[in-house]
């Protein structure tokens, strides 16, 4: 079995966060939110959408992203006031997430929870042959995660596959038995 690194895949995830914020920014509709000492901050919206929610979910519990606080969520939301669900701020930059140590992050079950996020968010990694849009990617996809990782197929530096079956055949399986917490924790005594 090779996999790639956590801390590869949570780059990735990262990556994407700040993709859709630079997104959200040029098609003004980027909010600005307090943080738990009322400094605004660019807020990284959810949307509502489990893509999101589940890589929100795995740099937040990694300490790349930290919730931010909705002093007046709207009234027609059961949202109170207080910690987001839904909002969140990048507190690491992709530099300082690419020398960050995750090493305490390393285990096959934080993998399957990060490797399943990340294919949540990319489920157009589904699409027929399963070929990967790298255009998209990060500059570190390929030798990072790719290349290391017996999901991807790496048929030329131009063209990566994404493999279905043997995703479902190591991680939804361990998704599927015996993974109850599925939320990236230390190591035990990290």
């Amino acid at each position: 079995m090779q996999n790639a690194t956590v801390a590869a895949i949570v780059y990735e995830l990262l990556f994407e966060v700040y993709r859709k914020i630079d997104l959200d920014r040029k098609q003004g509709c980027l909010q600005s939110l307090p943080d738990e000492n009322g400094t605004l901050h660019e807020a990284f919206y959810v949307e509502g959408s489990g893509h999101w929610e589940w890589a929100a979910g795995v740099l937040n519990q990694v300490g790349a992203m930290k919730p931010l606080y909705e002093p007046n969520p709207p009234r027609w939301t059961t949202r109170l006031p207080g910690q987001s669900k839904i909002f969140f701020r990048a507190v690491m930059t992709l530099d300082e997430c690419e020398a960050a140590d995750f090493l305490k992050f390393e285990t096959f079950d934080n993998y399957c929870v990060a490797m399943f996020s990340f294919e949540y968010l990319h489920s157009h990694f589904r699409v027929p042959g399963g070929l990967v849009n790298l255009d998209i990617r990060s500059h570190r996809f390929l030798n990072a995660v790719a290349s290391p990782d017996d999901i991807f197929a790496v048929e030329d530096p131009d063209r990566v596959r994404f493999d279905e079956a043997r995703y479902q055949e190591k991680v939804m399986a361990r998704w599927r038995n015996g993974l109850d917490d599925r939320n990236i924790r230390p190591k035990t005594g990290a």
